[in-house]
């Protein structure tokens, strides 16, 4: 173990040891190189952007609008179904637990 008297009056200020520098050095060596690798990605990020903003604009088409907006409706409608379904349950259910309570006092 190192001792280290930053201010020189004779007494240690600061102790290190070997294993402790080998595990500052393993954080630092990370950190560098999770920075070069995150300038990587973002680089290529970039390269993938500017490509895209070179392509022609896709044209969409008032019939592919028009599917969309029937399926989406259809979901919509199916979405509205189901919950009536699981609303008559629920109350078919409440029936029958009222029922059983009545009958059980």
């Amino acid at each position: 173990m190192a001792g280290i008297d930053w201010n020189r009056d004779g007494n240690v200020d600061f102790n290190i040891s070997f294993p402790q520098v080998i595990t500052v050095l393993t954080v630092v060596a990370s950190i560098i190189g999770s920075y070069y690798s995150l300038q990587n990605k973002i680089s290529e990020l970039d390269a993938r952007i500017k490509r895209a903003e070179e392509l022609p604009a896709q044209e969409v088409s008032i019939k592919d609008v028009d599917a969309l907006k029937i399926e989406y409706d259809l979901k919509i409608e199916k979405v509205a179904i189901q919950a009536k379904e699981n609303m008559e349950s629920l109350q078919d259910f409440e029936k029958e637990v009222r029922f059983n309570y009545k009958r059980n006092r």
